[in-house]
């Protein structure tokens, strides 16, 4: 079991390691107001993580194969993270030295809202929970029994938490060695990454109007 439980943890940080719309907004954020703002991204994050996880052991798993589904998914991440990268954008260009106004970042509550309903609106977030660890879920089921496939479900979980932690203090300790003007240039520049995500979703959906 103690060989089972750490591949999982792996499992839950090669999830969150990669670069994608949850790290880039940690990433500005932190920058902006610092750990708590990051972790809170992260933590709204892993809240729709495990609302995926529920909905498959509640067996809803094929409702996400259905193309309106996915099709209204993509849409609503183009959208959102289109206004979160193009807020960023004229954030990092127009702040230049980073006098941010509570307005335009909000508070954690807002950093926890926008993780939570990122994740929830990637497409790319979906496609593991209802299509990786579906399938893992019904392999570990005949293998093992349902408490311990809750526990391996949760050391995913763990692993991502581990994973975000880290980033949040790395961002938090690193904006202290960069410039005013660095941190509006990576704040650009992360809001230019969060554009061309919301420009792969709209080309996810126009394939599946096609």
């Amino acid at each position: 079991m103690f060989l089972g439980i750490v591949q999982q943890i792996v499992l839950g940080v090669s999830l969150a390691a990669p670069v994608g719309p949850i790290n880039i907004e940690m990433l500005k954020r932190g920058i902006e107001k610092g750990f708590w703002h990051a972790w809170a991204v992260g933590l709204g994050g892993m809240t729709a993580d495990i609302l995926f996880m529920i909905l498959i052991y509640c067996g809803l798993s094929s409702f996400f194969t259905y193309t309106p589904v996915q099709l209204f998914m993509y849409g609503v991440g183009f959208f959102l993270l289109f206004h979160l990268g193009f807020m960023s954008i004229k954030q990092g260009i127009s702040k230049g030295e980073m006098e941010y106004i509570k307005e335009e970042i909000g508070g954690v509550k807002e950093s926890y809202v926008t993780g939570f309903f990122i994740a929830l609106s990637n497409p790319l977030n979906l496609i593991f929970w209802f299509g990786v660890y579906g399938s893992t879920l019904s392999s570990l089921l005949t293998r093992v029994s349902q408490q311990e496939a809750i526990l391996y479900s949760f050391c995913i979980i763990l692993g991502i938490i581990l994973w975000n932690i880290n980033i949040a203090f790395s961002i938090h300790f690193g904006r202290m060695l960069l410039k005013p003007r660095m941190l509006g240039w990576v704040t650009t520049a992360a809001g230019i990454v969060l554009v061309g995500y919301s420009i792969h979703f709209a080309y996810k959906a126009i394939e599946l109007m096609i």
